[in-house]
């Protein structure tokens, strides 16, 4: 990991944070800091230790002659400034960097009122999410955030040229997806193969591979950098079990029909839920900002099934969600077919979207097989065979890990180490981009159903 990561500080919202975010905003308006405005909250809140000791001065608006007498470790000019910035003396000039929601770094945004609609297609009324005016800000400042990311960069906290894989050989996994997956019956098993193992479906899985080629494609379950976060945070047993339960597995449990943003955000939400000791919401229209997206409802189920209740996953029935937590464990002797791969590897008749019963197996073991043509393993085959099917060029679990982190602490106001300790523990909420299929979509209460 590139960072050190600071002790976090007990958070109380009122009047001392409004006044350090004027103060932050005030040395980003007076060019301090390269408009960097973590640098500038640092400062801030340096300086609130100072002006905490003058009475009256715990609204001090930001000025550069505060944080220049800061620097050069004179408090008592630093103070006097601070002072004089209260009573208007020092003006501010320049762009003002966006104030961040600090009450959205201990919840989520409140929850709007639910809205009835009309289903287009089954003419039946139904209950939507609502907006709150929380969560209306929340989404606005997203936006600003998106913009700021797109024109400046941002400093990511796991270097992505660098990424490598989790150590599978500390993680116990019960089960062959190959094997518990299939039909009872040598028939059975016979008939399945003859419908799926078909030379269309071998060809449409090595177009896929060819096209998908690229550094963003390959290595997308290389996780091993947050990997050695949960264990510098917590040691080496404590933390692989819990980067395999908070990570791993809530990703596996919160995937059907998701893409990789939604389905980071769910299991974020998930896991702070666990923290507080409660379960998910049995509706969507129960669920905060930015909450949503296909299936979600049965999503969190899944989850609360899977974490909560300790049920766990299962090679047999769980097959996909099993191999999706497998290879983010690094155990790359697996390929995940999840909705992608299937339509992928049966377009060439009615496209499916998961493999029908006792075909996992099948399924699977056609693209292992594809994948020691090509010298490669598995994982490494499905995930460049999925961006392939996608037309897309890639962007790998880490990058994903990365924005969700550098977008929830700007919107915070908390820094990258506090907020990468906050997934880690499940005591903070994360913000981030609304994926493809969550954007514009309609969250709906409970009829959503479930994609494995």
């Amino acid at each position: 990991m590139s960072r050190d990561m600071p002790q976090l500080q007990p958070y109380e919202p009122g009047f001392v944070d409004s006044a350090r975010d004027e103060l932050a905003s005030g040395l980003l308006r007076m060019g301090l800091y390269e408009n960097n405005p973590y640098a500038a909250y640092r400062a801030a809140d340096k300086i609130m230790g100072v002006l905490d000791f003058i009475p009256g001065v715990g609204d001090a608006k930001g000025a550069a002659e505060t944080a220049d007498a800061f620097e050069r470790g004179n408090m008592t000019e630093a103070g006097l400034l601070g002072v004089a910035t209260l009573l208007g003396a020092v003006p501010a000039a320049g762009k003002v960097a966006a104030a961040p929601l600090r009450a959205l770094a201990k919840r989520y945004p409140q929850v709007g009122t639910p809205v009835e609609k009309i289903d287009p297609k089954k003419k039946k009324p139904y209950l939507a999410k609502g907006s709150s005016e929380e969560g209306k800000a929340a989404e606005q400042r997203r936006s600003e955030i998106i913009k700021e990311m797109e024109e400046d960069g941002y400093d990511p906290m796991f270097p992505v040229e660098d990424r490598y894989y989790a150590d599978p050989s500390y993680y116990e996994l019960e089960g062959n997806t190959l094997i518990d997956t299939l039909p009872k019956k040598q028939a059975t098993i016979d008939k399945k193969r003859a419908q799926f193992d078909t030379p269309e479906s071998r060809a449409a899985l090595n177009e896929a591979f060819d096209a998908g080629q690229g550094p963003l494609a390959q290595d997308w379950y290389a996780l091993g950098q947050l990997e050695d976060a949960f264990i510098a945070e917590l040691g080496p047993e404590a933390g692989r079990q819990a980067f395999k339960e908070k990570f791993a597995d809530a990703m596996a449990a919160t995937t059907g029909g998701a893409d990789p943003r939604s389905n980071l955000l769910m299991a974020a939400y998930g896991n702070f839920l666990r923290n507080q000791g409660l379960s998910p919401p049995t509706a969507a229209y129960e669920m905060p900002y930015p909450i949503g997206g296909r299936y979600v409802t049965g999503n969190m189920s899944m989850y609360d099934r899977v974490i909560n209740q300790g049920r766990g996953l299962s090679a047999a029935d769980t097959p996909k969600r099993f191999n999706f937590s497998a290879n983010f464990l690094g155990d790359r002797s697996r390929a995940t077919i999840d909705e992608q791969m299937t339509r992928g590897m049966t377009s060439g008749g009615k496209p499916l979207n998961a493999p029908p019963d006792g075909a996992y197996g099948i399924m699977e073991s056609i693209v292992g097989e594809e994948a020691a043509k090509r010298g490669v393993q598995p994982a490494n085959f499905q995930d460049v065979a999925w961006a392939g099917f996608k037309n897309y060029e890639g962007k790998p679990m880490i990058t994903e890990v990365n924005e969700m982190i550098e977008r929830t602490a700007r919107l915070t106001g908390k820094s990258p180490e506090e907020v990468l300790r906050g997934f880690m523990t499940g005591n903070m909420p994360m913000y981030g981009l609304l994926g493809a299929t969550t954007a514009g979509m309609v969250a709906r209460s409970g009829d959503d159903g479930e994609q494995l």
